[in-house]
């Protein structure tokens, strides 16, 4: 049985992974155009659905991927974006998944997604002042890393306004479609024996009977 869980873990992780690149190419556009280098896409969505789902140590791993992979089909080998784009999705999912594991409820799925909200805000910061100028200097032609970084220090308003946008879209969504998901092609059943899946559906229909605050997410 171990076996199977492993090989479920990699399968759902593996479609989760897939789908994050395609995300993370499209659909992507800019919303802000203080910070237009900055764009808007759902490839976080995945990687926080795979961190609840499969655990932090997988969402980490999907984060991870999801960026090299990215770098591989575009081209975009600058290793600055792909730091941050780990930091940026790989911290928060962390974070959140670790919270939600200990108490799988959907009061605890809803602040584990406020956590994630306000980890991506306040991580991406500093993130942008210190890594995004030295970006400035190393891509953008900016001269020093101090005249980069006077440059970024009256965007970081607009940068937390970026995230505070794009994480909320995430958590959102993430909110809507992970309960569906759970039942379906992130349910632990997934590619069970015929065998377990008619044993535990007795229990599933029992727990999904309970209406309540604490209900499991």
């Amino acid at each position: 049985m171990k076996s199977h869980d492993a090989i479920r873990r990699m399968v759902q992780a593996s479609l989760l992974t897939a789908l994050a690149v395609i995300l993370s190419v499209w659909p992507k556009f800019p919303i802000l155009p203080a910070v237009s280098w900055m764009k808007f896409e759902f490839s976080d969505i995945p990687v926080l659905l795979g961190g609840f789902s499969l655990g932090p140590v997988f969402g980490l791993g999907i984060a991870v991927l999801k960026a090299l992979l990215n770098a591989v089909f575009t081209g975009d080998w600058n290793y600055i974006g792909l730091i941050m784009n780990i930091v940026s999705t790989g911290i928060p999912t962390v974070a959140a998944s670790l919270l939600y594991k200990q108490k799988k409820t959907r009061a605890r799925a809803y602040f584990s997604l406020g956590v994630f909200l306000l980890t991506q805000i306040v991580v991406m910061i500093p993130m942008n002042y210190f890594f995004g100028s030295l970006n400035f200097m190393l891509f953008f032609g900016v001269p020093t890393y101090g005249e980069a970084r006077a440059a970024m220090a009256p965007l970081l308003g607009w940068v937390a306004l970026f995230n505070l946008i794009k994480g909320a879209a995430t958590t959102v969504v993430t909110a809507i479609v992970y309960k569906p998901l759970s039942r379906t092609v992130l349910s632990k059943d997934l590619l069970a024996p015929k065998e377990r899946q008619n044993a535990e559906q007795p229990a599933e229909e029992t727990a999904n009977s309970a209406e309540s605050l604490d209900k499991p997410m």
